[in-house]
């Protein structure tokens, strides 16, 4: 019997595209397995995450522009560091966390985690941006909203609605990174292969060596 594995999609917010200067505003996450749906694998959503950060600078203009977060929003936010604890938690030990052009993520809490050091989350990331550029080298583009376009548009493909007013909010593009990795990773993948002992070297093969935030790379 296949135990499937668990995962988390995670995407941040920032005030600018600098981990060293920059700052985090706002962090979702989803937690997910897959099932097997009438033969075909699906994700199954758990549970979500979603906190603003108040940072230690006001939010640029051109920012609040793309993830439409004001300095009004995150007045009474909690600090970094407290959110880094609940987000670690959330976590947990047994989860494979994704994100969508992971270097800039991953980048940005490596950062925060030094900034505030505690209990570092051990967990490997892996990069759906590279797994669709590995299995899907002919698209011309490799967006999150233009593959999950591309495949609500693939009969059967994803389930969720798109919507481009939602994007650049945290747990909006989480749900939508949930249906665009378990989509791609089904084009290559076996059912057997979900399961957690087996997935990260096929995740691996697929073109997205893990990354650790403890390693710093």
């Amino acid at each position: 019997m296949t135990l499937f594995a668990k995962f988390v999609a995670f995407d941040l917010e920032t005030t600018g595209l600098t981990a060293q200067k920059d700052e985090i505003i706002e962090i979702g996450a989803v937690k997910f397995t897959v099932e097997s749906v009438d033969g075909i694998i699906r994700p199954k959503k758990l549970t979500e995450f979603q906190t603003f950060v108040r940072p230690n600078m006001l939010i640029p203009a051109d920012a609040s522009k793309v993830n439409h977060i004001t300095d009004d929003m995150v007045e009474n936010a909690p600090l970094i560091a407290d959110a880094l604890r609940r987000f670690t938690g959330f976590c947990g030990l047994d989860t494979i966390l994704t994100a969508h052009n992971a270097d800039f993520d991953a980048g940005f809490l490596r950062v925060a985690y030094e900034k505030n050091p505690q209990l570092l989350p051990g967990n490997p990331i892996v990069d759906s941006l590279r797994i669709s550029k590995t299995i899907l080298p002919e698209l011309k583009s490799h967006k999150l909203g233009d593959l999950a376009r591309m495949f609500k548009k693939s009969k059967n493909q994803i389930g969720m609605e798109i919507s481009s007013d939602a994007m650049h909010r945290a747990v909006y593009d989480c749900e939508m990174l949930m249906e665009v990795f378990v989509a791609l990773l089904r084009r290559r993948i076996r059912e057997s292969d979900w399961d957690m002992a087996k997935i990260l070297p096929c995740i691996t093969k697929q073109g997205s060596e893990p990354a650790y935030i403890r390693k710093g790379k």
